[in-house]
């Protein structure tokens, strides 16, 4: 169900740690408390469908609701006087044969936790985003990628080592195999490391 306002695609076709999902932005005239109250009426329950459930998440405020085999949320916040801002999501719950382990096929430096690991599709092409963590340093996952990419057939064409304060270094790395391109920021983040990696099968 969709509320009076203006939308815009977001993210049509992709999978958020392996769960099917698309979400649209939306602008409307009418307030949050109204863009709320809509959906509480759609999704209020009754006979064998659950209500919904609503909480906030950093200044959002959130509804959602389970239908089916499709979970949707709802993520609203005032815009301008009186109006609102959002996002519409929707995602299909998989098979438990079709889930996929999240960093699959993707090499990462023992003891790496995988925060996210999202599918793009989009027409002509496919694109991947991780994004993970792990205790050893920066320099550590560099020198860990330009051994490891390269003896996997990846050429790199950009590797910038970026000074961030005191004695910290950042990377950013390009590298290309045929058509398809991959790039990577190596960032320290407290006492670990965030590894966000960027692949398209072609740019």
């Amino acid at each position: 169900p969709l509320p009076d306002a203006s939308l815009t695609w977001v993210a049509p076709n992709i999978a958020y740690n392996g769960l099917p999902m698309q979400i649209r932005q939306f602008e409307s005239k009418e307030s949050p408390k109204s863009i709320l109250d809509y959906y509480r009426r759609e999704w209020r329950a009754v006979r064998d469908k659950p209500g919904n459930v609503e909480y906030p998440l950093d200044g959002w405020q959130v509804i959602a609701a389970l239908r089916g085999r499709c979970f949707y949320t709802v993520q609203v916040k005032p815009s301008g006087k009186e109006g609102s801002t959002g996002l519409l999501g929707m995602s299909r719950l998989p098979d438990p044969s079709q889930v996929r382990e999240v960093g699959k096929n993707f090499p990462m430096m023992s003891g790496s936790t995988v925060i996210n690991d999202i599918d793009h599709f989009d027409p002509g092409k496919r694109g991947r985003t991780i994004l993970f963590t792990n205790e050893f340093s920066p320099d550590a996952n560099a020198g860990f990628y330009r051994r490891v990419m390269s003896s996997d057939g990846w050429r790199i064409v950009a590797d910038q080592a970026l000074p961030v304060g005191g004695n910290r270094t950042a990377y950013v790395m390009t590298l290309k195999r045929g058509a398809a391109e991959t790039s990577m920021s190596i960032t320290r983040n407290g006492e670990s490391t965030n590894v966000l990696v960027n692949m398209m099968d072609r740019p």
